[in-house]
């Protein structure tokens, strides 16, 4: 975290505040691209906000880089990571609200690794 916060006070010109949400997102990735990811997705959330929530995170945070993915499958994976980090949904609104079963989005949630810290949703 404190490199986290390092980028974004960097990018900001002043100090960033993270919730309780985005910091378990941020400490459970296991950041591949290593510290140009982190400062990537750090930037990224900072430039949206003073107070970074796991909502204002890049979906790749919360999901397995297990394999490559196509634009559309990319598409349909943020739009699940943005919705499940709206506080307070429940996965039944969540689902209702894409358009699908929640069984749907329980076996999306898997098929793309999604893990949203403190939802009950993990990679698998």
């Amino acid at each position: 975290m404190p490199l986290a916060r390092h980028f974004a006070r960097r990018h900001r010109g002043h100090e960033v505040t993270f919730t309780p949400g985005a910091v378990r997102a941020l400490t459970s990735y296991e950041w591949p691209e290593n510290v140009r990811q982190l400062r990537r997705a750090v930037r990224a959330a900072a430039s949206r906000a003073d107070l970074v929530d796991a909502r204002h995170l890049p979906a790749e945070v919360f999901t397995g880089a297990r394999r490559r993915l196509s634009r559309l499958q990319e598409l349909e994976r943020d739009e699940i990571v943005r919705c499940l980090t709206e506080p307070g949904t429940t996965m039944a609104e969540v689902a209702e609200r894409l358009g699908m079963s929640r069984a749907t989005l329980y076996r999306k949630t898997a098929r793309y690794g999604i893990d949203v810290p403190g939802r009950g949703v993990h990679r698998v």
